[in-house]
Parts: structure tokens; C-alpha cells; sequence
């Protein structure tokens, strides 16, 4: 087992980082983190070492193996904050990239062959969620942007959400989703296993991206805003009504 307890601590600490997370001015936490041995060497707040293992850990499934073996029990024991994930591919994808894992671990085994130890595999990115927004609106969110601003553009994503909540509005776990982008060309073809920095890595997508989960959340919110507030005119005109009839 090469994810230690420290790891996940160390993950837990990059997550909830934040001193501020209840001020609701300041902008909704996103980051983008690399996949590869290096960066976990440095210690410079990485990533696990493999996209094999990220997507694991974000599934919680410890019944995954790579070069380094097995996931730890750990990620299986910490299920209940999952409350939804899955993979995402563009709609002409091949069967075979359904299978699960597949596509991150051909993306490892790419990335160990260049014999680079700076070689990112995949990227992680971390979204919060506003405590406000319904949770009934959490998949449909983190999916459409998912969707129409990574996977649209051609990357295999894989996409997972973590809430646990606590006693009178509180929660243990802050609701948040993370994303496994593919840093790697993973259609079978000629450029198989290539870097595509062009879907996550660099600065300005990363940047591009940060901007269009901050809209994706205020439209659902304004949204859910506003269906709130029909409901709510719609009640008191009903209960006038009532009242004159």
C-alpha cells in the first residue's frame, strides 16, 4: 500500500485549507493540481502519484490496483461522502473507453514511458459547491460543466461529489466535487498517449476554467433563486384566494 494515512490527511488539508470558507463574498474555491511523481515528490501540496489512483480515490474504490498496487481500504471506508461520480467521455467515444479505469491507466503507463518523472499523467481539479445551492442541484451542475467545458473539448473526465452533513445545517464534510481531467491523447490512434496540455494544464485553460465554474454555480443558483421565489409568490397568491373565497 503506497497511500499512506498522511496522504489522505494531506489531501484532507488542501481541501479544507481555507479559514474564510464561510465568508459568502469571497470567490468560490477551484483548483487545478498535477498528476505525476514529481510533484508528489516535492511536496508541493500534489495530487496522488497515478490518474489511476486520483480516480479511485475521488470513487472511493479501493478494489483498484496500479503500478504501485492496491488502493488502500481507507478510500472504501470514507464511501459515505460519495454522493455521486461517474466518467465522461465525448458522445463518438469507443466502447472500450467505458471500461472502468481503462483510460487511466493507459494514461499512466504512457506517462512511465516517457521515464520523466515531471511527465503529468492527468490533471485534478476541485470545485466547491456552494452550501446554499440544493443538493438536488449538485449533479446536474457539476455534469453540465463538466461536460460542455472539459469533455466537449475532447478529455476524459472523470467527476465524483463528496458532502457529508452534519446537525442543524452544519456539515463535517463542506459539499465539493472533484474532476480527473486527462492530461494524455487516449483515443487508440497514432498520437496515443500524447501530452495534451490544451484540456487542463495550461494557464489559461486553467484560468478559463476557474471563471466558468463560478458562472455554472451563479446560474444554478440565480436560478434556483428564482424558483424559489415563484413558489413562494405563488403560495401567498394561492393563500389569498383562498382567503377571499
Amino acid at each position: 500500500m503506497y497511500v499512506s494515512q498522511e496522504d489522505i490527511a494531506a489531501m484532507k488539508r488542501i481541501l479544507f485549507k481555507r479559514g474564510d470558507r464561510d465568508d459568502e463574498s469571497r470567490p468560490l474555491d477551484f483548483a487545478i493540481r498535477p498528476i505525476s511523481l514529481c510533484w508528489r515528490a516535492m511536496g508541493r501540496m500534489p495530487a496522488y502519484k497515478t490518474a489511476t489512483s486520483n480516480a479511485a480515490y475521488i470513487m472511493r474504490d479501493d478494489g483498484v490496483t496500479d503500478r504501485f498496487g492496491s488502493m488502500p481500504q481507507a478510500f472504501a471506508t470514507r464511501r459515505y461522502e460519495l454522493r455521486a461520480g461517474g466518467l465522461l467521455l465525448p458522445n463518438s467515444a469507443p466502447k472500450w473507453a467505458e471500461e472502468p479505469y481503462r483510460i487511466w491507466q493507459e494514461a499512466d503507463a504512457a506517462t512511465d514511458a516517457t521515464g520523466d518523472p515531471t511527465a503529468v499523467s492527468a490533471w485534478h481539479v476541485m470545485c466547491e459547491i456552494p452550501k446554499g445551492l440544493s443538493a438536488n442541484a449538485w449533479e446536474r451542475l457539476v455534469r453540465e460543466f463538466v461536460g460542455s467545458e472539459i469533455v466537449a473539448k475532447g478529455a476524459a473526465a472523470q467527476w465524483a461529489i463528496h458532502a457529508v452533513e452534519g446537525d442543524e445545517g452544519t456539515w463535517i464534510v463542506a459539499p465539493h466535487a472533484h474532476v480527473i481531467v486527462s492530461a494524455r491523447r487516449w483515443r487508440h490512434d497514432a498520437r496515443h498517449g500524447e501530452r495534451h496540455s490544451g484540456w487542463a494544464g495550461e494557464w489559461a485553460v486553467q484560468t478559463r476554467l476557474a471563471a466558468a465554474w463560478r458562472r455554472h454555480v451563479f446560474k444554478h443558483s440565480a436560478i434556483r433563486k428564482l424558483f424559489s421565489s415563484q413558489h413562494e409568490n405563488y403560495k401567498l397568491k394561492h393563500l389569498i384566494n383562498s382567503s377571499i373565497n
